[in-house]
């Protein structure tokens, strides 16, 4: 009787979490993304990026004009996943006018509803409103608030005078939205520290909405030293920065080159924290959509490439050779990604995927797939959305995959953009 107990709740552990829905957000700068030549090159790489990586909400900034976003979204997103829409392109309200954000986002899970501009005087910072395509949302709408910006780069009090104002208008919009919204902000914030005033006024428990870094890592303190004048240029290399700081190496997202590469681009090798996804506290503990535990990710960053370049054959790992060389040739930044999920279904509009199980989908050894039409790749993800497996090139009716490197536990398996379908590793 308890055993049969055992096996109701486990399965019935199963069913509520094929109810639940993700909303992958990943951010990425894209490096001067414009309409030449070398960029449209590039595209390959970073179709290579979105396929690996599979986001639902696509955050960008350094694109350099309309032109360039469509001819991104024709060329990589669109092949990625043809679910996808592009939010409509805002030329710049501030003095920076070639550097863009934008967003492109998964239909079938997110609706915008909104779009405006919040010039700072230096960059703007794009303002997007999601409503979640949940069954009930229109009696009971879920809504994302999202922020994208590039803020100033560069160190020297100016500069960081500049990040700290644009971060002011940042949180002068928190102040016109309810209190109880769900926040995501995500940027090139440029921040070498924690203890820059851009960064501590983000995380200032006083704010009407209060944001939170979702990995809660901060540098450590400047010392107190009242013989120190300026402590920013005292002690600019230093445990007190996320620059230059090995101990970050597991996070940094800048620079994934050495050298420049068709002279653009930064280079010097990995060593800063320069982009982040933020998010709203009630994110942490709300159940109704909340971020996923250890969700958050610097995708690229094996955690043993401080000072190298990303696609380095000893930078091996969670990540793979494939991926860090696209990641290279694409961008001298690394995507960052983290999870939202709400135990309501979104409507499904996907066609039903052209795979499926011979026999059971809970296995110990392998997985036997029937494949109804040729497929382009076949990926298996974990919970955190980290590829475990992948095949390309598929010419065969059946396909049998070995699981015996898998942990215990639930992975989701898709082929091309279809619907992922989802299995038990016993």
């Amino acid at each position: 009787m308890v055993k049969k107990r055992v096996l109701f709740l486990y399965f019935f552990t199963i069913l509520s979490v094929g109810a639940q829905t993700s909303i992958k957000s990943m951010f990425y700068n894209l490096l001067n993304y414009d309409s030449s030549v070398n960029s449209q090159n590039r595209t390959v790489h970073l179709k290579t990026v979105l396929q690996t990586v599979a986001p639902d909400l696509f955050m960008v900034c350094e694109l350099n004009n309309k032109n360039a976003s469509d001819y991104l979204y024709e060329n990589a997103i669109i092949p990625f996943n043809s679910n996808f829409q592009k939010a409509p392109f805002k030329e710049s309200e501030s003095p920076a006018t070639g550097l863009f954000q934008m967003v492109y986002y998964n239909a079938e899970k997110l609706t915008l509803t909104s779009t405006k501009v919040i010039p700072t005087g230096i960059r703007d910072i794009n303002h997007y409103t999601f409503s979640l395509n949940t069954a009930n949302s229109a009696a009971n709408p879920i809504e994302i608030e999202v922020f994208v910006t590039h803020l100033k780069a560069s160190t020297g009090s100016e500069n960081r005078l500049k990040r700290y104002n644009s971060v002011v208008n940042f949180l002068d919009a928190l102040d016109e939205i309810p209190q109880d919204s769900y926040v995501l902000f995500s940027g090139d914030f440029n921040f070498y520290t924690s203890n820059e005033d851009g960064y501590r006024i983000l995380s200032d428990s006083r704010n009407t909405i209060k944001i939170i870094d979702p990995l809660d890592k901060p540098a450590d303190p400047f010392p107190n030293n009242p013989n120190v004048g300026d402590p920013f240029e005292f002690y600019s290399s230093s445990s007190s920065y996320f620059w230059r700081n090995s101990s970050f190496s597991d996070i940094h997202s800048q620079s994934t080159r050495t050298f420049q590469v068709n002279g653009d681009g930064a280079g010097g090798g990995m060593d800063d924290r320069f982009d982040f996804i933020l998010m709203s506290e009630n994110l942490k503990t709300n159940s109704d959509l909340h971020y996923v535990k250890n969700s958050y990710q610097t995708i690229g960053n094996n955690g043993n490439c401080y000072n190298s370049y990303v696609s380095n054959t000893s930078c091996d790992g969670t990540y793979s050779q494939e991926l860090r060389n696209a990641l290279y040739q694409f961008s001298d930044h690394l995507p960052i990604v983290m999870t939202l999920e709400t135990p309501r279904n979104t409507l499904s509009v996907n066609k039903n995927s052209p795979i499926s199980f011979i026999g059971t989908n809970i296995v110990k050894n392998s997985i036997t797939l029937s494949l109804k039409e040729t497929v382009n790749s076949v990926t298996i993800y974990n919970q955190l959305g980290q590829i475990v497996y992948q095949q390309k090139n598929i010419s065969t009716t059946e396909l049998q995959i070995e699981t015996n490197s898998l942990t215990k536990g639930v992975y989701f398996l898709k082929a091309d953009a279809f619907t992922p379908l989802k299995f038990i590793k016993k």
